[in-house]
């Protein structure tokens, strides 16, 4: 299995009706009913899964649910100190696939300057690392 890596922008998921955070880019728009049902769970007999602004989880752009489970390693490219491991959990239909992994607050807040949620777009790296054991996203469901 070849290991994923990738270049791209990371955005911001808006969890509030009344704050929404346009992508750059993109013109893609999340709400918090976003966090709920999460598209690699609650399939083919596996539980359901939402994620809470506080989950360290990620969405990319996939054909059916390839990047399922696989935790990437993002990093801030214009301030390579900033980094975070994400589990993948979620399909972005508005992404484009290999450019682009939407985040929580809290994931994206690691990679933001001073935490600031306000930048909505970052410049990225990432590349599949083994996922670390962590409260702060779900475990790979057993099939």
């Amino acid at each position: 299995m070849a290991l994923q890596t990738g270049r791209g922008t990371a955005t911001l998921m808006a969890f509030d009706n009344s704050l929404f955070l346009k992508r750059e880019q993109r013109g893609t728009w999340y709400s918090g009913e976003d966090l709920k049902n999460a598209a690699c769970y609650g399939r083919n007999g596996l539980a359901p899964y939402s994620a809470t602004i506080h989950s360290m989880i990620g969405a990319m752009a996939m054909d059916e649910f390839e990047d399922c489970y696989k935790c990437m390693k993002i990093t801030n490219n214009k301030n390579t100190d900033l980094s975070v491991v994400v589990r993948i959990v979620d399909k972005c239909a508005g992404c484009i696939k290999g450019e682009a992994i939407d985040l929580t607050p809290a994931a994206f807040k690691l990679l933001a300057p001073n935490g600031d949620l306000n930048l909505g777009v970052l410049d990225i790296s990432w590349k599949q690392v083994k996922c670390p054991q962590s409260d702060s996203f779900p475990s790979k469901p057993k099939a």
